[in-house]
């Protein structure tokens, strides 16, 4: 395995080149005669009022002001109003419409970066995943708050620059789209005005990830994604493993298409998989074959001998070091011992970079559009046209990189900074405003109350008074989902899992309820069961462990994150701010942006509200849960007790996991931010 190093020392864009960024000087300070003509294209272009307003001295605001400073101020050279008059219409044209950012309106300003340029391979790739509806970026971070126009315009002007480099770019998502924000949730079906958008990415690949966990426990989600999302993707959409109950054919078939096989732009041809990992819990008109079922398929080993391929690619909604990768991995290299194979992968939510030989390597981004992928794999080209026997043993050269979402970033990396109208499309700018329009015939931003303070889903342990979960057990529940009418006290048990960010200071919108906890499970309850009983199921469940129906993937599939490192690598010259510090394969020096550590705490799988004081063992108690852990909890009162438990709902007035938030902001939090 090789890992390309020459990147740090790319030279930067040319100054003078017409399409390159021209860096912003303090112009107020200098004399008209040190601004170069690029500079001053550059100013014409994209601040026509500050040039105009350094020249003359005085504020253009309009061609009035512009022709009486032009009369009355004869101290300026010849050349400088010769300029001015070319910029005096562009002025005009640009009071009469102003630039608007593409960012959805009041997200916290990006702090300065310090950014290298990528390094562009033969095949390079664009990987997206767990997007979980958030299309309008992080309102309240300034890391990530570029939104899903913007993410538009970023792929089209990096396919331009691909275009350029005469290189193949193959942009990826490896699933989940919602359950994580309201604009996807909050619609009486999730996705509604998510998922079209989603379509106007046009992606090359794209993974049964996309509706795998969390859209496959809903059956009518299933079946919709099946009739209207997945043809729209015209066999790009990747359903190797997954298969539903065709009502109306009357028989089992693909959710989308178990491979695709295309050929690049400038050639490389391509044979394409999408797997999920082994999920259990999905509902029952889907069937998920495991992995290494599937890889002995008759279609699958087919597919691996019919096409002439380049290069494989493999996206899944499964992380990259679990054993599901591993086994398409091994099936792939059982009969291609040197095919380079790249694996794009999900569902951890993480930033992770994995060496599986010489030749394969894999790339996970994150979540919640904070993170857009980069990889990139050098020493295709020159191999087209030898045996695969000649290549064996021969390392390919692999770059990764993970790239923040947000505008600055990504008009580097097109070297389009500082400069909207290069950067923006018209496609991109109409999603943007769709995203705002969507969100507020929704009435996302509708406040509950206001947030005393920052709460953290796993900065803190779950018991400290900052921690989201210990202000769910021993807030929330106790005052919005406990019914005082019941003669028995409540014991709550939820799995922290059900909760999924943290929980900013200020207005808490009902945008907030879906981020914080997009959930719609239910509280059920067994009723009258004695403290004797009652008390030992945190702990069994807890020993239990997730199971195969746990949302998130389990801790010991997940690599240890590094919080502390040596930045020195980087040379920067910005204050850092708090974000993703990365260790994978490579080392620590994927981040594109570098960020100071956030610590992470591991909570406990389920947590419970606290028992009164001394209880006793005959004490009776309601035990509450959700739902969606429901048999588990009925198996262990069985074998505690000897008889199957009776189970209803605990609320009849539709307070769920998601509901008790605005439930007890009303109560508790005061409006007046």
């Amino acid at each position: 395995m090789r890992r390309a190093s020459s990147f740090r020392n790319l030279p930067m864009f040319s100054h003078l080149d017409d399409t390159a960024y021209s860096p912003k000087l303090d112009y107020s300070a200098l004399p008209s005669a040190v601004l170069s003509r690029n500079e001053i294209r550059y100013y014409r272009l994209s601040h026509p009022i500050p040039y105009i307003t350094y020249i003359t001295g005085a504020p253009a605001k309009n061609l009035m002001s512009l022709s009486f400073v032009l009369l009355f101020n004869p101290s300026r050279d010849m050349k400088s109003i010769f300029l001015l008059g070319a910029v005096a219409v562009l002025a005009g044209l640009t009071v009469a419409h102003p630039i608007e950012k593409r960012e959805q309106p009041g997200v916290p300003k990006t702090p300065k970066l310090d950014l290298r340029p990528l390094h562009w391979g033969d095949v390079n790739f664009l990987h997206t995943t767990d997007t979980h509806g958030w299309l309008e970026g992080h309102i309240k971070e300034e890391n990530y708050n570029a939104d899903f126009g913007d993410f538009y315009s970023f792929v089209r002007q990096m396919r331009k620059e691909a275009h350029k480099r005469k290189k193949d770019l193959l942009v990826v998502d490896s699933g989940d789209t919602h359950d994580g924000n309201g604009l996807s949730d909050a619609t009486s079906i999730d996705g509604a005005v998510t998922q079209p958008v989603l379509t106007d990415i046009d992606y090359d690949v794209l993974c049964i990830g996309k509706f795998c966990n969390h859209e496959l426990y809903v059956n009518d989600v299933a079946q919709d994604v099946y009739k209207n999302f997945a043809p729209k993707w015209k066999g790009r959409y990747l359903t190797s493993n997954v298969f539903i109950k065709d009502v109306t054919a009357n028989k089992t078939v693909p959710i989308g298409s178990q491979y695709t096989y295309f050929k690049g732009k400038f050639g490389t041809k391509v044979l394409a998989f999408g797997f999920l990992f082994n999920f259990q819990g999905n509902g029952n008109a889907t069937i998920v074959q495991p992995v290494e079922v599937a890889v002995n398929q008759t279609w699958f080993q087919q597919a691996l001998t019919h096409y002439d391929v380049d290069i494989f690619v493999v996206a899944g909604h499964t992380p990259l070091r679990t054993q599901e990768f591993q086994t398409v991995f091994n099936a792939i290299r059982a009969l291609h011992p040197a095919k380079p194979i790249a694996f794009l992968g999900g569902h951890s939510h993480i930033r992770d970079f994995h060496i599986y030989d010489g030749r394969a390597a894999g790339l996970e981004s994150g979540r919640f559009m904070e993170t857009i992928g980069w990889l990139s794999v050098e020493g295709l080209r020159h191999e087209r046209h030898l045996p695969e026997s000649a290549t064996i043993g021969k390392n390919l050269t692999w770059t990764r990189r993970y790239l923040d979402t947000n505008r600055p970033t990504y008009e580097f990396h097109t070297k389009t900074r500082g400069n909207d109208r290069a950067f923006d499309t018209i496609k991109g700018k109409k999603i943007s405003k769709l995203i705002t329009s969507e969100r507020k015939a929704l009435n996302l931003s509708y406040v509950f109350g206001c947030v005393p303070h920052d709460y953290y889903l796993s900065r803190v342990a779950y018991n400290n008074e900052y921690s989201l979960l210990n202000l769910v057990v021993s807030e929330i529940i106790p005052k919005a989902v406990h019914d005082p009418a019941r003669p028995y006290p409540s014991h709550v048990i939820i799995n922290s899992g059900c909760q999924r960010f943290d929980l900013y200071k200020g207005a808490f919108t009902l945008d907030d309820t879906y981020i914080v906890s997009p959930f719609k499970d239910e509280f059920r309850f067994i009723s009258g069961l004695p403290y004797s009983v009652v008390s030992q199921i945190l702990s069994k469940l807890n020993a239990a462990g997730p199971g195969n129906k746990k949302r998130d993937v389990v801790e010991s599939a997940i690599p240890t994150q590094e919080y502390f490192r040596d930045l020195a690598y980087h040379n920067y010259t910005v204050p850092v701010v708090p974000g993703y510090v990365t260790k994978d394969d490579f080392g620590t020096d994927g981040d594109d942006t570098v960020h100071s550590p956030i610590p992470f705490v591991v909570a406990p799988t389920y947590i419970a509200t606290a028992f009164p004081p001394n209880p006793k063992a005959t004490d009776l108690y309601d035990l509450v849960y959700l739902d969606f852990f429901e048999g588990t909890v009925v198996n262990i009162v069985k074998d505690l007790t000897g008889v199957a438990p009776t189970t209803a709902f605990y609320r009849s007035d539709g307070v769920d996991i998601n509901k008790m938030y605005p439930v007890y902001a009303e109560k508790a939090w005061s409006k007046n931010c």
